[in-house]
C-alpha cells in the first residue's frame, strides 16, 4: 500500500477509534458493508498498532461507510467516509429514519449543513465532532420525546426570555490529572460558578453559574488535552432552591457515579445525567 495510503487509512481509524470510544450507554456505531468488507474493516478497527494496520492488507479497503444511532430514537445517522476524512462534506451525511417527515428530514439535512459550515469546516476529526459533539446530544433529546428546538430556545431567541442562569454538562474518557482539577476549581472560583467533578473514568464535569461564565469555563476546559471530551449541553436552567456549593467558594468533588445523581437529584436535575446514560449502567 503506498505510503499516502496508508496515512489516510491511519487517520481514519484513528478517527473511528475516538467515535467508537466517546459512545455512552444507548449509542451505537457499525459498519454498513457487505459483510466480507465489514469483516476487513472491523478487524483494522480492532488492530493494535499501526504496524498490524499497514502490514495487514493486500491493497486498499474499500470505501467505508458506517452508522450512528441512539437508543429509542427513530432517526440515525449513515456517513458515506471520503478517501480522504479530512475532505469530509455535508453530503457524506445521510439522515435515515422509521416513517420520518419531510420536514424533519429537512430540519436535520439544514443541522447538518449548518454545523458542517460553522463549526465542523476547520477540524483534524469532522466526522467526530459532527457526530459526537453535535447530533448524538440532539438525537438524545428526541429519543426523549423533546423537539429538535425547544419551545425554550425558541423563546430565548425572539427574546421571550431571558435567562441569566446557565449550566453545562462535559464527560470524558477520564478525570485523573491533579493539575486540571486545580484549574476548574481555581475556575469555579474566578468565575463564581457552582459544581462538581467525578473523578476516575468516566470524568463528569458539571457546573451553573451566568452564561457568560459558564461559556468561559466551557471554553478553558476544551483547551485542555482530553480523551473522548463531549460537551453534552450549555443551556439556560431555571435556579434551584438547593446550592450544590456557594458560588465561588467551592468545587466539590466525588468518586462515584452514585454520588454525582445524589447532587443532580438534591437540584432537581437528575434528568439532565440519566438522558445521557449516566448512572443507567454505571457505578
Amino acid at each position: 500500500m503506498p505510503v499516502d495510503s496508508q496515512d489516510r487509512l491511519f487517520h481514519q481509524l484513528q478517527e473511528f477509534h475516538l467515535i467508537r470510544s466517546s459512545l455512552m450507554s444507548g449509542e451505537h456505531f457499525s459498519f454498513v458493508l457487505p459483510p466480507e468488507d465489514t469483516v476487513v474493516w472491523s478487524s483494522l478497527l480492532d488492530a493494535q498498532t499501526y504496524n498490524t494496520i499497514t502490514t495487514s492488507l493486500d491493497g486498499t479497503p474499500c470505501q467505508a461507510r458506517f452508522f450512528v444511532q441512539v437508543q429509542n430514537s427513530h432517526v440515525w445517522f449513515e456517513i458515506q467516509v471520503p478517501d480522504d476524512s479530512t475532505h469530509f462534506r455535508w453530503t457524506d451525511v445521510f439522515v435515515r429514519g422509521e416513517n420520518i417527515s419531510r420536514d424533519l428530514q429537512e430540519f436535520w439535512q439544514s443541522t447538518i449543513q449548518q454545523k458542517m459550515d460553522s463549526e465542523v469546516q476547520e477540524s483534524e476529526f469532522p466526522m467526530y465532532d459532527l457526530l459526537v459533539l453535535h447530533l448524538l446530544p440532539m438525537l438524545h433529546e428526541c429519543a426523549c420525546g423533546e423537539d429538535p428546538v425547544t419551545p425554550t430556545e425558541v423563546q430565548i431567541a425572539y427574546g421571550a426570555i431571558r435567562p441569566t442562569n446557565y449550566h453545562a454538562l462535559l464527560t470524558s474518557h477520564h478525570l485523573m490529572s491533579a493539575t486540571k482539577r486545580r484549574l476548574m476549581r481555581q475556575w469555579s472560583s474566578e468565575l463564581t460558578l457552582s459544581g462538581l467533578a467525578k473523578t476516575g473514568h468516566p470524568g463528569v464535569i458539571y457546573t451553573e453559574g451566568g452564561k457568560e461564565n459558564v461559556d468561559e469555563f466551557v471554553k478553558r476546559v476544551k483547551a485542555m488535552q482530553w480523551l473522548a471530551l463531549r460537551v453534552r449541553f450549555v443551556e439556560p436552567v431555571e435556579p434551584s432552591p438547593y446550592t450544590m456549593a456557594n458560588p465561588g467558594q467551592g468545587w466539590i468533588e466525588v468518586e462515584k457515579i452514585s454520588e454525582v445523581l445524589q447532587e443532580m437529584q438534591k437540584l432537581g436535575r437528575v434528568t439532565h445525567m440519566t438522558n445521557f446514560g449516566i448512572g443507567c449502567s454505571s457505578k
